[in-house]
């Protein structure tokens, strides 16, 4: 069992309540632990044993990925994790780079290696793992059925949260904290509580993407796609549609297909073919067609993607932090969500490391530091898909020219290919795909 490290009194975080028992919320847990008397995870569901989908999350049974660099980074907040992934079923192949067929741009790109093992599991299994580890630290409590429906403020400072119990009507109960971590979600709960209080609100940023999924599983033979782990059609303009197939544990695929603003998967299984072999890809259509869906396509809807600028709020409170959704809600279809909040997680321990001042001094900028690199990718592709509207994206126009160009490039250059992977799985800053060594092989053989 974990234990709790001595801190210096003068760095100790006291108690920090954690508001949201989600992959986000949990990891927050697992990073404050280490500098905290004690952390509380407050969650108005009930949190399932095992790996099952949790209330609250109707995006749970349809694909998602935890990409390289934010398993590396549960890793560093959980020691274990990995192995706890593959003990649950987890499938493995030996590198990132050859797990799987990726169409991106319109093409198949380019077989290579990254130094980091493909890893595939379903978001139960996860999230479970997660929770599983943080409710074996020593100084964190997850408690259940509790719900956090404000804030507490003192001259400006978030000193706890006010809570209810479901069912039990209107009371209200409160509850100090020397730190409080925003897991509420896209919704902007958190948001609404600063607004209550007075305090200052970042601004909010939409890009309106009208995307529709549907999802089913089937039987996962091992020959199926060359051994492969996944793989991935990505949307272009002119066909703004996309689906993945991710190996899960249980001997199974899933199979979600997606498609923006007037793009809708069928929900029949005719029609759930149908536009499967529509796709730039060329293995989900054959795939689905060789054997029968284990059940009806299931579809979900998610309008938009959602950034709320924290950093740039010069005045936000001291005693308050936010993570994973309640920052920014990204497209799923990029599977970056589970990553990001990791990598946030990350950083919100290092800047607890250096007291609660740095929470509110250092952390904002480092969170956004990584929501800043997932963000352009994802915003820089959706609004190249006619019909998506959003603010023009922030990087110049020749940012995006010479994306296209290197996705070119890496369907037949393993080097760029595999500098590719590393920034789209989260693992290195986007500023690697203008070094030298790559730009020059874009330019020369683009």
């Amino acid at each position: 069992m974990a234990t709790t490290p001595t801190i210096p009194e003068s760095r100790s975080a006291g108690t920090v309540i954690i508001a949201g028992g989600s992959i986000a919320g949990l990891l927050a847990a697992a990073a404050c632990q280490p500098y905290a008397e004690e952390v509380i995870v407050l969650e108005r569901d009930t949190l399932p044993d095992g790996p099952a989908p949790r209330p609250g999350t109707p995006q749970v049974g349809h694909a998602h990925g935890l990409l390289a660099g934010g398993r590396l980074a549960a890793e560093r907040l959980l020691p274990g994790f990995s192995e706890d992934l593959l003990a649950a079923g987890a499938v493995t192949k030996d590198d990132l780079g050859r797990s799987g067929r990726w169409f991106i741009g319109g093409g198949l790109l380019a077989d290579t290696t990254i130094g980091q093992d493909g890893m595939s599991v379903s978001r139960e299994t996860v999230e479970s793992a997660v929770r599983d580890r943080v409710r074996k630290l020593d100084n964190v409590t997850v408690i259940e059925g509790i719900d956090v429906c404000g804030l507490l403020a003192e001259a400006g400072r978030v000193v706890g949260v006010r809570v209810r119990h479901p069912g039990a009507g209107p009371m209200e109960e409160t509850m100090r904290a020397d730190l409080v971590v925003d897991a509420t979600g896209r919704s902007g709960r958190g948001v609404g509580w600063l607004r209550d209080l007075g305090l200052p609100v970042p601004r909010e940023e939409r890009v309106k993407i009208g995307l529709t999924y549907a999802t089913t599983h089937i039987e996962r033979r091992p020959d199926d796609i060359d051994g492969r782990l996944v793989s991935v059609s990505g949307p272009v303009p002119t066909v703004p549609r996309g689906g993945v197939a991710i190996a899960q544990e249980g001997d199974r695929w899933i199979v979600t297909l997606f498609g923006y603003v007037d793009e809708h998967p069928p929900l029949d299984e005719d029609g759930f073919r149908a536009y499967a072999r529509q796709l730039v890809n060329t293995d989900l259509g054959p795939l689905l067609a060789s054997r029968p869906l284990l059940h009806a396509p299931r579809g979900y809807r998610f309008p938009d993607s959602r950034r709320r600028y924290f950093e740039e709020v010069a005045d936000l409170p001291v005693g308050y932090a936010p993570i994973g959704d309640a920052i920014c809600s990204f497209n799923p279809s990029f599977g970056q969500g589970m990553s990001v909040a990791a990598l946030e997680a990350v950083a919100l321990g290092d800047a607890l490391a250096s007291g609660l001042g740095a929470v509110r001094t250092d952390y904002p900028a480092g969170a956004a530091e990584v929501v800043d690199r997932a963000w352009a990718m994802v915003t820089g592709a959706d609004l190249q898909i006619p019909g998506v509207e959003g603010p023009p994206p922030s990087a110049p126009a020749w940012v995006a020219a010479y994306i296209r160009r290197l996705q070119r490039v890496a369907r037949r250059d393993p080097v760029v290919a595999a500098a590719f992977f590393r920034v789209t799985n989260l693992m290195d800053h986007p500023r690697r795909l203008l070094r030298p060594s790559i730009a020059w092989r874009v330019l020369a053989r683009g």
